[in-house]
């Protein structure tokens, strides 16, 4: 039967044909769909394979599950670090982590690392073996996979160890039921050219469609492949959901359409055939090499993989919630709180980078010039998008709503009117969109602005709550807490509008003495303080709180404590993310910008603006150096503070600062460039400018440059021709 006759006028056969970049670096081409044998698709809705009983692979109960993908990028991560991961991953609901795996030994001890952060957790891990990467050695996998097939927190499908893996097909299928002999394995591989042949691969429980997150031409995401793999596999096909795909690698130069809202989108496609797929795997938490990270920015990025860096994705994460929950349970839950979700892209796609040797990606002339909107809203109201000198207001209904706006240069502001009153309005600090690019970044800029129902609405602010604790409650100080032996026992909750007043309020309210604040969007209540609960440095507790800037939100493994007092004033100040002179580093948040001056008009006595400088082209692309920091109250007085004993400081991105002394580091010139690429508002004062994106605004102490000095070389990852 022709592929033609069983979905004529669609897509998928056209997308296949030309699917060279699904495969990671398009190593693997997809085989020719013009032919699909008649019994592959004779049962109508599902083939019939040999070996396990369909029936018992089945989730009896309708259960579904989530996975996060998590990339060999860990080299540097220790058990807090995983910990930390495992935390984020698991307060969003996930199942459990595919935990991409390659040769090196080193990965082994990661392995071991994420298996022992998990213990106490609900979250469930299992290997995803990288075969592009790792030779096709069955005792090898054998040997990875029973190590941890009796550890609490090993994922298995009706008692036997799920393995997944990109690639494969070097094994065959005798070789992947040989592992499965062994390990009491549940198979679910990606291998590429199984298209017409899963009858020959009986060993498989399940197959997951790694390129079906994408669509692969110059259209809008549709269910053209899943529905083709689903012909053939019925129940035993596994989705997969990614909001992006960028990479920009002398090998590999790509952008894929992932416009139209594609991770709402793809959520809402996976909902229509919900009742037909029991796995689906969010790619990835931290894949920075193809820009479709949801995580934090962590770990090694693979060498040269500059265009990620000041441009957060986590929004995309927060907003997944609310369909992982809807995918898990078959339900979309109540929305309770107003937030819009943008994302936009910082340069148009027609422009010349200025010092880019690798042009433009393939898939340039796919993408829009256009901010993204996904508001949810808990009532009827209006929803005003601005974009540099573009501007339009919405009207929106309670639930989820799509608007987009096209981009103009400038910033990015998004407001929410209910009943007359603005209850959210917020400009991000650290974005604008440019016409002059110094090198190509088709990678998105992500953000969130909310609003709780159970909060008073403000017109200035995504949250409402003040910088300073209640009367009622007492700083306590900085203490260590972890996934191990936490510190508090009533619980917690997580937020994107989180302060210090609301965590106090919530913990109150509930009748519990201790509140405290992690990780900048965490709070834990508690009525007694764990025995042993020991004190740490202030400065480690160092992040911002998700919905307050001026509020410290404990940090990594550390809380920001709090007691009930019997007093009317704390004993000891709450921690600020104000004091300018601090040297910690701070979490980028963002304010509202305004009308700014001149960075010059900031030199000091012994600083004299140099001008915009732009970055380099090559290694790190850091022009500077020394240290560099990141900080909610940036700005060049602070940079300059920060930067004592080295001749150049450089605010960048409206956020950053850096030192050194030395300009032409990793393909720098030193040259100044125009001043309108330096024109994000800095995040400690919008009245000045703080660089822009890979420009800094530049101050010397000297006229002279002296020999770098060196503190020490920091440490590059292998690259490899794919990067899971």
């Amino acid at each position: 039967m022709a592929f033609d006759e069983v979905q004529k006028g669609t897509e998928a056969k056209a997308a296949y044909q030309r699917w060279p970049g699904n495969l990671k670096a398009g190593n693997y081409q997809c085989a020719d769909l013009s032919y699909v044998p008649s019994y592959v698709l004779s049962n109508g809705n599902s083939t019939t394979f040999t070996g396990d009983d369909p029936a018992e692979l089945v989730k009896r109960d309708g259960t579904k599950y989530v996975f996060m993908h998590h990339v060999r990028l860990s080299f540097p991560y220790t058990q807090a670090d995983w910990a930390d991961d495992i935390r984020q991953i698991q307060a969003k609901g996930i199942d459990a982590i595919a935990l991409n795996i390659g040769s090196s030994d080193w990965q082994r001890g990661q392995i071991a690392s994420a298996y022992a952060a998990a213990v106490g957790s609900p979250l469930k891990l299992f290997i995803s073996f990288d075969f592009t990467e790792m030779p096709c050695d069955v005792a090898d996998v054998v040997s990875r996979t029973n190590q941890w097939v009796n550890h609490p927190n090993q994922f298995k499908v009706n008692g036997k160890t799920m393995i997944s893996s990109f690639s494969g097909d070097c094994f065959g299928n005798n070789g992947w039921q040989a592992i499965k002999d062994q390990t009491n394995g549940y198979l679910m591989p990606f291998i590429p050219n199984l298209e017409g042949k899963f009858s020959s691969w009986p060993s498989l429980d399940s197959w997951l469609c790694w390129g079906c997150a994408w669509p692969q031409g110059d259209y809008t995401k549709n269910t053209d492949d899943d529905n083709y793999y689903i012909s053939q596999l019925g129940t035993r096909y596994s989705a997969t959901i990614s909001p992006w795909f960028y990479t920009h690698y002398n090998y590999k130069n790509i952008v894929y359409n992932s416009d139209n809202w594609l991770l709402v989108t793809r959520w809402e496609q996976l909902m229509s055939f919900r009742n037909t797929i029991t796995f689906a795997e969010l790619v990835s938490w931290n894949d920075y090499g193809e820009s479709h990270h949801m995580g934090p920015v962590k770990g090694a990025m693979p060498s040269g993989t500059n265009w990620v860096n000041g441009l957060p994705h986590t929004a995309w994460f927060d907003m997944s919630q609310y369909y992982i929950t809807a995918f898990q349970t078959g339900s979309y839950p109540a929305i309770t709180k107003d937030v819009i979700y943008f994302w936009a892209r910082t340069h148009p796609v027609a422009a010349t980078a200025s010092s880019d040797s690798l042009g433009k990606p393939s898939g340039w002339n796919w993408v829009q010039d256009t901010l993204w909107a996904v508001v949810f809203a808990t009532s009827p109201g209006s929803v005003t998008l601005t974009s540099g000198t573009n501007t339009q207001t919405f009207s929106v209904n309670a639930g989820v709503n799509k608007l987009k706006l096209p981009l103009s240069p400038g910033k990015i502001t998004v407001s929410m009117t209910k009943n007359g009153q603005v209850i959210i309005n917020y400009s991000p600090a650290g974005y604008t969109f440019i016409t002059n690019p110094v090198t190509c970044a088709f990678v998105l800029y992500t953000s969130s602005s909310a609003i709780s129902t159970s909060t008073r609405p403000s017109s200035s602010a995504a949250s409402t709550s003040s910088a300073s604790p209640t009367p009622s409650f007492a700083y306590a100080g900085c203490y260590v807490d972890s996934s191990n032996a936490r510190i508090l026992n009533g619980g917690s909750t997580t937020s994107s509008t989180l302060s210090v007043n609301s965590c106090i309020s919530s913990c109150s309210a509930r009748g519990f003495v201790y509140a405290g604040t992690e990780y900048g969007k965490e709070c834990w209540c508690g009525s007694v303080l764990a025995s042993g609960a020991a004190r740490a440095a202030e400065s480690d507790c160092k992040m911002t709180c998700s919905g307050q800037a001026s509020d410290i939100c404990g940090g990594s493994n550390r809380m920001s404590l709090y007691r009930l007092s019997s007093g009317t004033s704390s004993s000891s100040p709450a921690p600020s993310s104000s004091a300018a002179a601090s040297s910690t580093s701070r979490a980028s948040t963002s304010s509202t910008s305004s009308t700014a001056t001149s960075a010059s008009s900031t030199t000091s006595a012994t600083w004299t603006y140099v001008g915009c400088v732009a970055e380099g082209t090559t290694g790190s692309r850091r022009a500077l150096t020394g240290p560099s920091y990141t900080r909610a109250d940036m700005t060049p007085a602070l940079c300059q503070s920060l930067c004592t004993g080295y001749d150049y400081s450089g605010t960048e991105n409206g956020s950053q600062g850096f030192c050194g002394n030395s300009l032409t580091n990793n393909g720098a010139t030193g040259a100044t460039i125009s001043s309108t690429s330096c024109n994000t508002s800095c995040s400690g004062d919008s009245t000045q400018k703080c660089g822009g994106s890979w420009t800094l605004s530049l101050f010397t102490r000297r006229t002279t440059t002296q020999p770098r000095r060196r503190h020490g070389a920091s440490w590059r990852r292998k690259i490899f021709n794919q990067t899971n």
